[in-house]
């Protein structure tokens, strides 16, 4: 996949993913819980926060899809947020704090993340070596 435009629109994707997302669910989580049978959250201002910071990367992984030859520490964060997002989400999901629904936004990350992998692996096999 070394498509410079299939790249572009992979990390356009995953802007606009991260940003319908963050948004859907600051609006709609509580509902969502009591439509699963789950608890409110009692402290929402971590998931605010949360949702917020999921909002601003979107915002970095459309600057790369602007420009995929730069903004590659955007893309390793990426990867490392994204991981972490599935880990947390799958533990919790695992002892059973979350409703497995909640699981979906985690492997949706780490789908990216492995994509991310390729892309980062694939472009510094087409640049020339640095001296």
């Amino acid at each position: 996949m070394n498509n410079q435009t299939t790249w572009k629109y992979i990390f356009q994707l995953k802007a606009v993913i991260n940003w319908v997302e963050s948004v859907f669910l600051l609006l709609s989580d509580q509902w969502i819980r009591g439509l699963l049978g789950e608890e409110p959250l009692i402290n929402t201002e971590y998931s605010h926060l949360f949702l917020m910071l999921v909002f601003v990367i979107g915002i970095g992984y459309w600057w790369v899809g602007n420009d995929i030859s730069r903004n590659h520490g955007i893309v390793k964060l990426g990867i490392i947020a994204q991981c972490s997002v599935f880990i947390v989400l799958a533990y919790h999901t695992l002892v059973n704090n979350l409703h497995p629904f909640y699981l979906l936004p985690g492997i949706i990350d780490l789908t990216f993340a492995i994509l991310f992998g390729i892309f980062l692996n694939s472009y510094a096999r087409t640049q020339p070596a640095m001296e």
